[in-house]
């Protein structure tokens, strides 16, 4: 038991040894591992060293053997030398390596020059559509341009009829601003496309090449100018004229129908019935040209398709003249314009319009020696009333350019209570035109005396409470358009001015004056009193002319 417990302790003992000598031994455990790792680096580099050695040994004893150094090529180097080439390189490195030397400035233009004239050969006999003949040959191509369509640049590869035609590039001019945000109609990807769809229409070498060139381009174009129209018109409709015009109908590539005063009967250009359903199919049956609205399109020219877009209007715009000149307006200087085509459409009309109106006016009125004139943009029928009249005392008539109706108005009197009832007349029946005219060249003439004594001792009355016998008294035997003067510096003395229209011409005033004398009266007075006077003395009433 004694000899057990001293073998225990003494193995316990050891173990704290080798313990101790573990713990000491890991302080200095890193240099160790740097030491291992330079031992490696050591025998890595050894190895290295002996592999490199084997290789330079291996070269040595059996590559370098046969490695001698050529004999010199000096017939090159001579040539090399002494003219700066060498003609001699074989041509399978010439080709690859060596860029072929560039063509001198006279070679083009003589080669461009010789080319300009095969082009103008070939164009000679060759059948160019009508549109494309405004050309332009240089710098060895052709390029035909069509205005607010495309422009087209060919060239020819050689100098045979049978060479086809090679197209260089296709632009198309028809843009817009406004729509896609600035950014062109079509996509270069799409551009390419047309490019090679022509191309390949132009390498068949057929004797209408460019006849099938234009008529592609052409319809393109054409099927853009109504999508941008559209587009515009889309745009008007709901930033600005919203009901008062209305796409009728749009077929892509086709025509686009576009209808405008609306409440209007395209038939009699005046304000028409509302009409709805059964009965409005009804009436276009019976009669087309009664259907409410004007319209006009904008189409693709059934004769000849080969023509630009024309424009179409219902009812017809008479004269020729007026016609050609909207259908010039929608293609300006710079791209189409669906509200410059519907500006100068409504011109036009309006000024058909107040035209036919200005006739009737005439005819009506009997203004004699004046007349009524047609002036302005937008169009203004000034119709002078009086003689002598103020431009500002005219009657102005114009036409409404969302809705068409005539608007009357005289510029001085804004608020005068004739002119809603001639405007009135005017877009509905005009028999009673004359009298209402007749009614403001009394109204405006007692707005002039009542300017005319403004700055008088005296003040104009259209009215003024006088008490006389109906039955004998002169008053009664006077018109209605008369006005009492009351001097201020003579209260019981009353100037009254009669006017009327002259029988020669309606236009000018005939007036009479006659000199009232009053005395106070009241609403009390008994008039069977002998002491109240109800007659006046016939010789205080005097007439003047």
């Amino acid at each position: 038991m004694e000899c057990s417990n001293g073998q225990h302790i003494i193995t316990n003992h050891k173990f704290r040894f080798r313990l101790l000598a573990l713990v000491k031994w890991a302080s200095s455990a890193s240099k160790v591992d740097k030491c291992v790792s330079i031992m490696n680096f050591c025998e890595r580099s050894a190895n290295v060293f002996m592999e490199a050695a084997d290789q330079m040994a291996k070269m040595a004893r059996e590559t370098l053997v046969r490695a001698t150094l050529p004999n010199f090529h000096l017939p090159a180097a001579v040539e090399v030398l002494t003219s700066g080439s060498y003609n001699r390189i074989p041509r399978c490195i010439r080709d690859r390596i060596v860029p072929t030397e560039p063509i001198t400035a006279a070679d083009r233009r003589r080669v461009l020059l010789q080319l300009n004239q095969v082009i103008e050969q070939r164009l000679v006999s060759t059948d160019i559509p009508p549109r494309m003949r405004n050309l332009r040959i240089a710098n060895g191509r052709v390029t035909f341009r069509v205005e607010h369509e495309f422009e087209a640049s060919l060239t020819l590869m050689g100098d045979g009829t049978a060479v086809p035609w090679r197209l260089l590039r296709v632009s198309v001019l028809v843009e817009d601003k406004e729509t896609g945000e600035g950014k062109a109609l079509m996509h270069s990807l799409q551009v390419r496309y047309v490019e090679q769809l022509v191309q390949a229409r132009l390498a068949e070498n057929l004797p209408n090449a460019l006849h099938d060139m234009y008529d592609l381009l052409h319809s393109l174009c054409q099927s853009l100018q109504l999508e941008v129209l559209h587009a515009q018109t889309l745009r008007l409709c709901h930033e600005r004229l919203g009901d008062h015009i209305r796409v009728e109908e749009y077929l892509p590539g086709r025509c686009l129908t576009l209808s405008y005063w609306r409440e209007l009967s395209s038939h009699t250009g005046q304000p028409g019935p509302p009409r709805q359903g059964a009965a409005a199919a009804a009436l276009a049956l019976v009669d087309p040209s009664a259907e409410l609205g004007f319209r006009f399109s904008v189409q693709v020219d059934p004769h000849d398709p080969s023509q630009p877009l024309m424009v179409w209007h219902v009812p017809a715009l008479q004269p020729a003249s007026d016609a050609s000149l909207v259908e010039r307006a929608v293609r300006c200087s710079e791209r189409i314009s669906m509200e410059r085509l519907l500006v100068h459409t409504i011109h036009v009309r309006t000024r058909h319009k107040l035209g036919e109106l200005k006739r009737e006016v005439e005819r009506r009125l009997s203004l004699g020696d004046v007349e009524a004139t047609l002036h302005g943009s937008p169009a203004l029928l000034s119709v002078p009333i009086l003689q002598p009249c103020l431009r500002s005392e005219q009657l102005m008539v114009s036409v409404d350019t969302h809705t068409g109706v005539f608007l009357a108005h005289v510029p001085q009197y804004e608020s005068n209570p004739v002119a809603p009832e001639i405007q009135q007349t005017l877009n509905d029946d005009k028999s009673k035109l004359e009298s209402l005219v007749s009614q403001l060249r009394h109204w405006i003439t007692k707005q002039r005396v009542h300017k005319t004594l403004l700055q008088l001792p005296a003040t104009s009355y259209e009215m003024l409470p006088v008490l006389f016998d109906l039955s004998k008294h002169p008053l009664k035997d006077l018109s209605p358009n008369r006005m009492y003067i009351r001097l201020h510096r003579h209260p019981d003395a009353v100037l009254i001015v009669e006017f009327h229209e002259r029988a020669s011409n309606h236009c000018e005033m005939d007036y009479q004056y006659y000199f009232l004398w009053v005395k106070p009266a009241s609403i009390e007075d008994n008039p069977n009193d002998e002491s109240v006077v109800t007659d006046v003395p016939k010789v205080l009433v005097h007439k003047f002319r």
